[in-house]
């Protein structure tokens, strides 16, 4: 092997065990860069070597220096002991992204009992995550967590430290977990603006980049921010619309600031509302029946 295929080896690895380490997948970082996943692949089998002017946006997605990333910037008898160095800065990182994740879900001591028996939660959370991707909704990570200040048998939804479900329990038993993933879902699906964020919206529309490129590609966020599709659509949210609404949103907002740039949240919602809720829209149908 020669000096220069060992070093690219010594940097995939570098680059694999900190993608690892922040729970990324190869599609997910290769999403995040905008290159494609056998790309990522290759770079960690010491196939090939990133674009220079990527390594800056990689090392800050990872956590790292870019002297760590290319096993620079220590001296040598240091560089052994660097492997520690991203883990540490994955587990800190890690905290820190729980703490500041939006939506929780916490309860008393008596419901703690109800999580021992049942360890079902992490599949219920994926089956909550792909009954709300249907609908056009990406759930971020739900923290879990007793709190001794509530009543034994309460437990309560928050979005941003905001309380938005409060309930006491006649009873704790083996259908709490269930009732509570009950409760999530439809409060979530009920309350969806106030879990929605610009990163929440990028992470929409990124998927959206995948299937609709034409529609996303130089408009977000090059001509719609991320602050102001999200402000826009919490507004459609606020009026009954949905979020599998997104690409007719993002098609009139682009309209709308097109005629006026200087437009403001509520009047694009506006507008986006008069193109989405059309007489022959199902939504319009079905609540016209009620």
């Amino acid at each position: 092997m020669t000096e220069k295929e060992n070093q690219w080896m010594q940097i995939g690895a570098r680059l694999s065990n900190c993608r690892q380490n922040k729970n990324m997948t190869q599609e997910e970082l290769a999403r995040r860069l905008g290159i494609t996943p056998q790309a990522v692949s290759k770079w960690e089998r010491g196939q090939s070597f990133p674009d220079i002017s990527m390594l800056a946006d990689m090392a800050q997605l990872l956590e790292v220096s870019t002297d760590w990333l290319l096993g620079v910037g220590a001296p040598k008898e240091m560089q052994a002991g660097m492997g520690e160095v991203p883990e540490m800065q994955a587990d800190l990182g890690k905290n820190l992204r729980m703490a500041l994740e939006p939506l929780e879900m916490c309860f008393g001591q008596e419901i703690v009992a109800a999580f021992m028996k049942d360890q079902s939660y992490a599949k219920r959370t994926r089956e909550l995550r792909e009954n709300l991707a249907l609908d056009g909704m990406w759930l971020p990570v739900v923290r879990f967590r007793d709190d001794i200040t509530l009543d034994g048998k309460e437990f309560m939804i928050l979005a941003w430290q905001n309380v938005i479900y409060d309930e006491k329990l006649e009873s704790v038993d083996g259908d709490t977990m269930g009732h509570m993933f009950q409760m999530l879902e439809k409060v979530i699906r009920e309350k969806y603006r106030e879990i929605l964020c610009p990163d929440i919206t990028k992470v929409l529309v990124d998927h959206l980049r995948i299937k609709y490129p034409a529609l996303i590609e130089g408009v977000v966020p090059e001509r719609i921010p991320y602050s102001l599709l999200t402000q826009v659509t919490k507004n459609v949210l606020d009026k009954g619309g949905s979020m599998r609404y997104l690409p007719m949103i993002i098609e009139a907002v682009d309209l709308g600031l097109g005629r006026t740039p200087d437009t403001g949240a509520e009047e694009l919602a506006r507008q986006a509302l008069e193109i989405i809720l059309r007489e022959d829209n199902f939504q319009t149908v079905m609540q016209k029946r009620k």
